[in-house]
């Protein structure tokens, strides 16, 4: 008995020009009695009982270090405020305030990196909880500092740090936004990547968005078995919508001309306003413009061409990248992280890699390292080239050099394809190591397009630095003193162009960083122009630091490029860990949590697009509206990286 063919393009996908040859074959078939029906629907299958993840718990005995520090602060607050957990401090909520600026004031933690919302859902105690991560510029060899402060479930709330480190602005909105933790104090606590009305926290353990499945992967609609039917056709999107509380869908009725027209302020209703020396008015630049570099709005306040405030827009590219990662395996994320800054995928993947190896203490083989520092540099050049390029675009330079970079980004985007298979969507990093190996042919390919890299670099400072517009545009605008870069979390190429030596590769190196000989450029003038030409000086440093690893990758064994067992799916230990690295444009960290399962409990991403924003308002205010295009150009950011 024959079975009705399967179309060409495959089950699940039907083409329409075969319809009606497979809708006469069926009828024919039916009538004659001697061909059966292929049976395409869903099996029946049984339902497998999927539990939820188990809360982590990880020893927590003080180390010898954290106990001193606990004992050293609570003497200097003369209260009882912080107790010491392995190798984090927990400060008690109605002292954070006072920790906070002792340790920024007393202990030189100038720079509070990260900070980190966290739901421990089924915990005794506090469910909720703030992870901080500070770090010394001043004392650069001091180990970085972790801290965390607890809220009930009932109503979470902290005291905000905006007035220690400016940088808590974006974030704790941030947190607020996703997870429903307030900060009180804050002067704009609300959300940021979501919109005004969404109602409820979807990074909450206990939240469930349309189409929700299960808590983690791989679902059992899709493994074992490879089952092709899609969840929708067995949860309508109906059925799992949240609304907000009080609020009747039957109810709701959309807006009419005359509700529109009692929101109308009428001219004779308008006070007399002759005695302020200029009326303000309030504009949006972008979402859609081309000087914005993607989706992204910008509200101005100016007074005539003045801008007098400015307030950065963002969420328009959000698709919550942090609770895909924490429902997907540990190395479902890896091509994720591609996605986050696409011009810097391999740097994305090897900050990922570093932090798990970290918690699962995986050890990587030496070939590994060098081609991952390859890579990363590479990357490097490439990225730093284009912002030039970027920038002069929107400083009216149109195309040409951006053409110039994009000619020597290409040699290095076909490298990247010969050795993971894509241009730009690398997913190349393993945990250990990295996915292939590269050839001697490749190497000398990839040496050659180091020694065009140089050729192109100098064209470009050859071309742009020197030009009177260049100077006339970028010299004194944007100007940001280094203590306030400082306290907006600001970090990378941007804080050494103001003069702060600060670089993750040489303060707490990576990898192999630790044997290359480089130097860590700065500029002091911290405006418009200096972060360009830091750019240029930084780009340098990489191509020093790709001859000596060119060198010393000839000494190590080909075909060595994983430590560990090579697997699809692993468990990392309980416990959490957070790993840094020096990104193109900052610091690009991770923080994880594992529970010990296959799936992270906490997985986020600590991007320096987004936290370099915060200090985006500050440089502007006193400038004019062109100064903010190219002020938000030499910020250099990825909109993927940005919302996340």
């Amino acid at each position: 008995m024959a079975a009705i063919p399967v179309p060409i393009l495959g089950p699940d996908i039907i083409d329409p020009r075969q319809l009606p040859q497979i809708k006469e074959y069926v009828k024919k078939a039916r009538q004659q009695g001697n061909v059966q029906v292929a049976d395409t629907g869903p099996k029946p299958r049984p339902k497998r009982v999927v539990k939820p993840p188990k809360v982590p718990t990880w020893d927590v005995t003080p180390t010898e270090s954290a106990a001193a520090l606990a004992n050293n602060i609570n003497e200097g607050l003369q209260v009882q405020a912080v107790t010491a957990e392995a190798d984090t401090l927990v400060v008690a909520r109605e002292h954070l305030l006072a920790f906070g600026e002792y340790v920024r004031d007393k202990l030189a933690y100038e720079l509070l990196s990260n900070v980190t919302g966290m739901d421990y859902m089924g915990r005794e105690g506090d469910r909720f909880e703030v992870v901080y991560h500070a770090y010394s510029i001043s004392q650069p060899d001091k180990p970085g500092l972790v801290f965390k402060a607890r809220a009930p479930e009932s109503n979470p709330e902290l005291p905000s740090l905006y007035g220690l480190w400016k940088t808590c602005y974006l974030q704790e909105r941030e947190i607020y936004d996703l997870y429903g933790i307030n900060f009180t104090g804050h002067p704009n606590m609300k959300r940021i990547l979501l919109w005004d009305d969404f109602y409820g926290h979807p990074m909450r353990k206990d939240y469930e968005e349309a189409y929700y499945e299960e808590p983690v992967k791989p679902f059992t609609s899709r493994w074992p078995g490879g089952h092709h039917e899609r969840i929708e056709s067995q949860n309508p999107f109906g059925h799992n919508v949240i609304y907000p509380k009080d609020w009747d869908v039957d109810k709701w009725a959309p807006d009419t001309f005359e509700d529109y027209l009692e929101h109308v302020i009428e001219a004779r209703d308008v006070k007399d306003t002759t005695d302020f020396e200029s009326d303000r008015i309030v504009i949006n630049l972008g979402p859609h413009h081309p000087s914005t570099h993607g989706v992204f709005r910008m509200v101005v306040t100016l007074e005539g061409e003045t801008i007098v405030d400015l307030e950065p827009v963002l969420g328009y590219l959000h698709r919550n990248h942090e609770k895909i990662g924490e429902r997907n395996g540990w190395l479902m994320n890896m091509p994720f992280t591609d996605r986050l800054d696409y011009f810097n995928s391999m740097q994305n993947n090897w900050g990922y890699a570093l932090v798990v190896e970290k918690l699962a203490q995986i050890q990587v083989p030496e070939r590994a390292e060098y081609i991952r520092v390859i890579m990363a540099e590479i990357n490097r050049v490439f990225s730093h080239l284009s912002l030039v390029g970027f920038l002069m675009n929107d400083l009216g330079a149109l195309a040409t050099p951006l053409f110039y970079a994009f000619e020597a980004r290409e040699r290095v985007l076909d490298l990247f394809e010969e050795a993971s298979g894509s241009r730009m969507m690398c997913n190349y990093m393993r945990f250990g190591g990295v996915a292939y190996d590269v050839s001697d042919d490749w190497l000398k390919r990839a040496e050659a397009a180091a020694d065009m890299l140089k050729h192109s670099l100098e064209e470009m400072d050859t071309l742009v630095t020197g030009n009177e517009i260049v100077l006339s545009r970028t010299k004194d605008v944007g100007y940001l003193s280094a203590e306030d870069l400082i306290s907006h979390g600001v970090t990378g190429p941007m804080l050494r162009a103001a003069g702060v030596k600060y670089d993750i590769r040489k303060v707490e190196p990576y990898g192999i960083y630790d044997r290359f000989d480089f130097d860590i450029p700065i500029q002091t003038d911290s405006d418009v122009f200096a972060r360009f030409y830091q750019r240029i000086l930084e780009a340098r440093e990489s191509l020093r630091i790709l001859d000596q690893a060119f060198k010393g990758i000839k000494e190590t064994q080909p075909g060595d490029i994983l430590g560990g067992k090579a697997s699809y799916t692993i468990r990392v230990p309980a416990g959490e860990a957070y790993a840094r690295i020096e990104h193109s444009k900052g610091e690009l960290g991770y923080y994880i949590v594992s529970n010990g399962s296959g799936n992270p409990w906490r997985y986020r991403v600590r991007s320096p697009s987004y936290i370099n924003l915060n200090a985006l308002a500050d440089m502007c205010k006193g400038g004019k509206v062109a100064d903010t295009i190219v002020t938000l150009g030499a910020i250099d950011i990825v909109l993927g990286e940005v919302d996340r």
